[in-house]
């Protein structure tokens, strides 16, 4: 019988001597150590938040991986902070009869979009250019319809590459020319009954111009409303130290085009309802007459009048 090969076994102890090798737990840490550096390395730590940036929230761009991997989270969009709450009722009452004056910007230069306000049976008050192709007839054509008529001022723009157009008034102009164009414009115009401004961004700021204007007003009788082409102006206050009857725009009803009409007169029926009254100003471009149509159910609901822009001047 042939003797089959013998298998050499492992020596006792042999195998697991030399798996567990004395410099084995050493180099395990080092290995661990050598990691930690190289992750701090390639991705270091955020770091801390400075005060505030907790009150950021992550934009709808992020990723995962911006959010694990990057410095800060991208982009980051501050939170705004909460539209304060109304004070009570009790506090500040709603005006049960509200009102409203609308007063459409313009006039005199452009024929279609201004004849779309003719179908508006409600009362508006249409502020026309002094020199323009279709100023009278636009004034005429108001007055036969019983709205109200007022000049619309052409006056100087902070801005020297905008023209206010024919009429305006400048503040390089001497007193009497100053004069005599003031009292050309209010002539230009028939059956007009106050003035609002035309541009006038720098006019409004300019004291010694607005007094000038205030003083041919006051021996026309006729009332002021200031368009607040800048909040910084002064017609305001002069008007009252002249004693002619002022108001002045709260909202501008389609700076943002037609289709934002009804946001905007929703602000202005809302600011009417604290403050018994208020004042918009829209213009005679395509789209805006049907717009404010579509939004005069509004009113109704309510619970406002709309009215004349003199019923509103003090």
């Amino acid at each position: 019988m042939t003797p089959q090969p013998q298998t050499k076994l492992p020596l006792p102890g042999s195998s697991a001597r030399s798996f567990f090798h004395p410099l084995l737990p050493l180099a395990f840490l080092l290995f661990c150590a050598v990691q930690h550096f190289c992750w701090f390395q390639i991705t270091p730590p955020l770091p801390p938040l400075i005060h505030g940036e907790a009150d950021f929230e992550i934009g709808a761009q992020a990723t995962v991986e911006s959010l694990l991997y990057s410095r800060r989270p991208q982009p980051l969009i501050p939170r705004l902070p909460a539209k304060p709450l109304p004070p009570p009722v009790e506090e500040q009452p709603l005006h049960a009869q509200a009102q409203v004056a609308i007063i459409i910007d313009d006039l005199g230069f452009v024929r279609e979009p201004t004849e779309a306000f003719w179908a508006l049976e409600v009362p508006l008050t249409f502020a026309v250019l002094p020199w323009g192709r279709y100023s009278q007839d636009h004034a005429h054509e108001a007055h036969l319809r019983g709205q109200e008529v007022i000049l619309h001022l052409p006056l100087e723009p902070l801005d020297p590459q905008t023209d206010p157009g024919p009429g305006a008034l400048r503040s390089t102009f001497s007193p009497e020319q100053l004069r005599h164009q003031i009292r050309e414009n209010l002539a230009a115009i028939p059956e007009i009954s106050g003035v609002n401004n035309h541009m006038g961004s720098k006019g409004t700021q300019d004291r010694e111009l607005m007094e000038l204007v205030m003083a041919e007003l006051k021996m026309a009788d006729l009332f002021f409303v200031d368009s607040m082409t800048i909040h910084s102006s002064v017609a305001g206050s002069v008007a009252q130290e002249y004693s002619v009857p002022s108001a002045a725009r709260d909202v501008f009803l389609d700076g943002g085009g037609p289709e934002t009409i009804v946001i905007q007169i929703e602000r202005l029926i809302e600011q009417a309802q604290v403050e018994g009254s208020a004042i918009g100003i829209a213009h005679t471009r395509p789209g805006v007459a049907e717009a404010i149509a579509a939004a005069l159910p509004l009113f109704d609901a309510a619970g406002i009048e709309l009215v004349h822009v003199s019923r509103l001047v003090k």
